[in-house]
């Protein structure tokens, strides 16, 4: 069965380069006459994350799911039932697929492969690309050209390991600068990165200093966890960091805010630091990790039809072409995403080493 989704899925993901993103078209609903239907299923019972909006969902719920088995009875499959709801809690996701109560999940990457032996995983998370991508740090600094979002849905982000105003900061961006950067430099400089907020802030850095230095973050003997990334910024414009670990698209959320003065308040309500020169510019990129891909969606495969690859093809194409649905973007939105394209397991064995393995967070 993975074999056959790995091949119904390779054109879609071969336009998932890692030079750029976007979202593959998905397969439009028939014109004209409906399709017979050559498939039934009892229930399709959707989990969404902890983290999307109830109040969102509720109000989209009928919209969606009308729209769903509108997409899958233009594919051949009659759903009797669809349900969507919220999970409860963080780690409510994956225990409902295993008790079978819910038949398809969202799930973090680091959570997946929990359950990865009994489900099938069907599409990512898309977000907001942002307009550089690439490996080289020094590509990421500097306010003339800095990184912007730009209008595509991208699957994966990275994450950046950045040098704040620091004395110590300002010297190891030199050494950066200059391709001198080593590890008895960085393991002399105070570290920090906000806590219980992603598996990017932990396992991917780690990456980085495996590829790069042969360590990981444990090996640091400055490290310290903030209570989220208003706190690691608090701490990195007081200079009071020297390293600061982040998402690659969270210095053009604080830009405004970084050259605000302190007693005043940028558009999304964050309060200024007080700084006159440009975040691009006064926290530097020293290194950039490997692409991040996003939540899955996944499938459980231990029910039938749930397992049948003709109807994970059907689901497959309704959910692309749910893309553009109003109710279906406001769901995926509420839940912080721009929406899901197709995906493969192969993209995730990096973390899934880290996780298997245990030398993750």
């Amino acid at each position: 069965m993975k074999k056959f989704l790995s091949l119904l899925l390779s054109a879609a993901l071969a336009a998932l380069a890692l030079t750029g993103c976007g979202t593959p078209q998905g397969e439009p609903s028939s014109a004209g006459e409906t399709p017979p239907i050559t498939g039934t299923a009892a229930h399709l019972n959707i989990l969404l994350p902890y983290a999307a909006s109830s109040a969102v969902v509720e109000q989209h719920r009928d919209g969606f799911i009308a729209s769903l088995r509108h997409e899958l009875a233009d594919r051949g499959w009659a759903v009797e039932d669809i349900t969507l709801s919220v999970a409860p809690t963080a780690a409510a996701s994956g225990k409902a697929l295993d008790d079978s109560t819910a038949d398809l999940a969202i799930l973090p990457a680091s959570q997946y492969f929990t359950y990865s032996d009994d489900v099938d995983l069907l599409m990512t998370a898309t977000k907001p690309g942002v307009s550089v991508n690439s490996l080289n740090a020094a590509d990421w600094n500097g306010s003339a050209e800095h990184p912007t979002y730009t209008d595509e849905d991208c699957p994966y982000s990275r994450t950046l390991i950045c040098a704040t105003n620091s004395e110590t900061g300002r010297a190891l961006a030199q050494s950066a600068k200059n391709g001198t950067l080593t590890w008895e430099e960085l393991s002399a400089a105070k570290w920090m990165y906000a806590k219980a907020s992603s598996s990017s802030d932990f396992f991917y850095p780690d990456l980085w200093l495996s590829e790069q230095f042969g360590k990981t973050l444990e090996d640091l003997p400055n490290l310290q966890a903030m209570d989220g990334y208003g706190a690691l910024f608090s701490e990195a414009s007081a200079e009071e960091a020297d390293v600061i670990v982040i998402p690659a698209d969270l210095r053009i959320d604080y830009a405004e805010a970084w050259q605000l003065a302190a007693d005043d308040i940028d558009s999304t309500g964050k309060m200024g630091f007080g700084h006159e020169d440009s975040i691009f510019n006064e926290i530097q990129v020293l290194g950039v990790t490997a692409p991040i891909w996003g939540d899955v969606m996944v499938l459980r495969a231990g029910e039938e039809p749930f397992g049948d690859t003709d109807f994970q093809s059907a689901l497959l194409g309704a959910m692309d072409a749910l893309e553009k649905d109003s109710d279906a973007r406001a769901i995926w939105e509420s839940c912080g995403y721009t929406g899901f394209t197709a995906s493969g397991g192969s993209h995730y064995d990096n973390i899934r080493d880290r996780t298997v393995f245990g030398t993750g967070d």
